[in-house]
């Protein structure tokens, strides 16, 4: 596995051609200097990441970081991508009860406070009955835990509001500004919802402890354009809006393809939005810059990188209320991503997910330390054309980065890029795949 060589342009005209090798995070420009000045000598340490898969599986803890407790995966909104549609007939029903018998149980096999708790739907609003018990007591049991949801707002009343004030509960709110339409009816259409959104935001946004997020989807992939959107919406110029990423493609969805253009303009929109300022109010975008340049800083190895999603790690837990253990909390416990029970957890094994290190094309792309392997359990096309989402869109992010830091705009990649095959070929304009063993 070799450098990559970024050719870009400056204002001048003139051709820039930096080296950049993911796998040791080393950024040198023709000299063999490295970009960063404090990268030199600031190398660090890093434990080896696990390279779970299903013949290595994965563990968790009984103390994890991160606890993410599935109420079930029931909607009112229907969205076209949606990741759990296929898993929804996998899921355990559960009772209002059961939540009471989730509590009682709890210290059986949890050890020690989760640093952040998070409550996941479906839309977690449709179990408010069941977030009436588990909230209270568990904020009772754990009270430095952070406590999060994802929500798509349209089921707010005045007491969910209140209840959410009153624990503290992190929101993002999933909403797609202009491509909402692809998700469902707007809520800030509402004439009783929008003062209700409106309220939440003004309440929450002085300790940023609410957020928007959006899915970038071929027809509506323009960061700049869905954060003005909310912009208008809330007659804020200062609303946080993140990124939820590019759509993943799972079974059963009738996914809209990208086409070359699209991802041509995905390219452009992120990087530009690097150069105008946009991206920098957006914190997902902040947090890919940074983390990139810090794995220059520090010559971050991509030994060192898990998934991106986190759930590879054994501190990451995703659980139902029957105590069962799932591969992610999109998933159901009927199904292969029934991992086990969290009252037998040494026999629990994440057996269905592959870290990127085994993905030929994940070992051989410029973007690794940006993307950090798409989704860990998708197989096939649906990882295939995935990872051609997160590529462009990573693409973007690296043009991006290197317009803010450096003044250069990415023109193309030499190296030994690959791409997973796919049923239907779409030519990859931006990067130079000729020394590729396999091609998109």
């Amino acid at each position: 596995m070799s450098a990559y060589a970024l050719r870009c342009a400056a204002a001048t005209g003139e051709v820039v051609v930096l080296e950049y090798d993911p796998h040791v995070g080393t950024l040198r420009n023709a000299d063999g200097n490295d970009v960063l000045q404090d990268g030199v000598g600031s190398v660090e340490q890093f434990a080896r990441a696990v390279a779970v898969s299903p013949q290595r599986p994965g563990r968790k803890t009984r103390a994890p970081s991160v606890l993410k407790i599935q109420l079930g995966l029931n909607c009112n909104y229907s969205c076209s991508y949606c990741s759990q549609t296929s898993q929804i007939p996998l899921t355990t029903a559960t009772r209002t009860a059961e939540a009471d018998s989730f509590l009682a149980d709890l210290d059986q096999w949890l050890v020690g406070e989760p640093e952040r708790i998070e409550f996941w739907g479906g839309e977690p609003l449709l179990y408010f009955a069941k977030l009436r018990k588990l909230v209270p007591e568990l904020d009772r049991r754990f009270p430095s835990a952070e406590f999060s949801m994802v929500t798509n707002g349209s089921l707010l009343t005045p007491e969910i509001v209140e209840f959410i004030a009153e624990y503290d509960i992190l929101i993002s709110m999933s909403h797609d500004g202009p491509g909402q339409h692809l998700r469902g009816a707007d809520p800030f259409s509402d004439a009783k919802l929008n003062p209700l959104i409106r309220q939440l935001w003004r309440e929450r946004k002085p300790r940023q402890r609410m957020s928007f997020n959006a899915v970038l989807t071929a027809s509506n992939h323009d960061p700049t354009a869905i954060r003005r959107w909310f912009v208008a919406a809330l007659d804020d110029a200062d609303v946080v809006v993140s990124l939820e990423g590019v759509v993943a493609v799972h079974e059963g969805l009738g996914q809209e393809l990208w086409s070359p253009l699209q991802y041509a303009d995905l390219r452009r929109a992120i990087a530009e939005s690097f150069e105008t300022g946009e991206a920098l109010k957006m914190p997902t975008l902040v947090d890919k810059a940074r983390e990139f340049i810090e794995s220059i800083r520090a010559r971050r190895p991509a030994a060192a990188l898990g998934q991106k999603c986190s759930m590879d790690r054994p501190d990451h837990l995703a659980v139902d209320l029957r105590g069962n253990v799932l591969t992610c909390q999109n998933t159901g416990a009927n199904g292969v991503h029934g991992l086990g029970s969290v009252f037998d957890m040494d026999s629990v094994r994440l057996d269905t997910s592959s870290h990127w290190s085994h993905r030929d094309c994940c070992s051989h792309c410029p973007v690794l330390q940006l993307c950090q392997g798409s989704c860990m359990f998708l197989q096939g096309d649906e990882f295939a054309e995935s990872c051609e989402n997160e590529y462009h869109y990573n693409l973007g992010v690296l043009d991006g980065i290197l317009r803010r830091a450096f003044k250069l705009r990415l023109v193309s990649i030499d190296g030994d890029v690959r791409r997973p095959r796919r049923s239907r070929s779409i030519p990859i304009n931006l990067v130079n795949t000729a020394q590729a063993s396999s091609h998109a």
